[in-house]
């Protein structure tokens, strides 16, 4: 199971990664339902997703164990190829899927965007394939219920406004 449901809160045994990438998904999850919901409400919000590939930020030098204090091989690969324009992309180029899925009109509601280079490393924005984790019509409709429990609040199924 991509989301673990039953410890949502890492209160239990906390993993950094795995609770940044639970909440990758659940957010992915709350988008596509978001889009879905929106469609069949007529409430004309499109809702789109996106990933940056590979760049050189802060993400992986924020974990002790790989890089916060060490300049890892990963992190010097990572650089050393973004600086040449090889594979990977630039901390510019990775904002550009986000940009596109927001922005422009060439994005389709429900649709997942990234780098269009090889392995979508980097490279220009362009859909992707949704990843199987976010294709459960069932998880994406229990990150919604379970988001209005947690906040409190309720999305109205009428049209906002």
């Amino acid at each position: 199971n991509a989301i673990n449901w039953s410890d949502l809160n890492w209160e239990r045994s906390y993993d950094g990664m795995r609770a940044y990438s639970q909440s990758k998904i659940a957010f992915g999850l709350f988008g596509l339902e978001l889009d879905r919901r929106s469609r069949a409400e007529g409430w004309g919000i499109t809702s789109n997703l996106s990933h940056p590939g590979v760049a050189p930020t802060s993400l992986l030098a924020a974990r002790s164990e790989i890089g916060r204090d060490k300049d890892t091989l990963g992190v010097r690969v990572i650089r050393g190829l973004s600086a040449r324009g090889i594979l990977v992309g630039t901390v510019e180029s990775a904002q550009l899927p986000a940009l596109h899925a927001a922005a422009s009109p060439d994005a389709k509601g429900g649709g997942f965007y990234g780098p269009k280079g090889p392995g979508h490393l980097g490279g220009p924005p362009a859909e992707q394939k949704l990843y199987s984790r976010l294709a459960g019509a069932e998880e994406a409709r229990r990150v919604w219920q379970v988001s209005e429990e947690l906040t409190g609040v309720r999305f109205a199924a009428d049209r906002p406004g």
